[in-house]
């Protein structure tokens, strides 16, 4: 009965963990713009993403695996958004300084 209780708390905090990035991934895509964005922090979790999801699949935790494959797509979706709207933000301030 307590296993089955913490795989269920486990299954839940993952999901709220990977939850937790889709109000800035709609946010991000709803305003075309990336300003507020850091790309160290976003590279920086994903390596520990990454990390740790090597260590779930060493230690065969299908929980872990679960949430950090989620958390690794959602991640790896803001970072796409960063760079292709950090890089039409930058090409756009550009050619308006050009035009002064």
């Amino acid at each position: 009965m307590n296993a089955i209780v913490f795989e269920c708390l486990g299954i839940t905090g993952s999901l709220i963990i990977c939850g937790s990035v889709i109000p800035q991934v709609v946010r991000t895509y709803r305003t075309k713009s990336a300003r507020d964005l850091s790309i160290t922090y976003l590279m920086t979790l994903m390596t520990g993403l990454i990390m740790l999801t090597a260590y779930s699949v060493y230690i065969r935790d299908l929980v872990f695996i679960f949430g950090n494959t989620l958390s690794i797509l959602s991640i790896g979706i803001l970072i796409g958004l960063w760079k292709r709207y950090y890089f039409r933000s930058y090409m756009t301030g550009i050619k308006q300084r050009t035009r002064l």
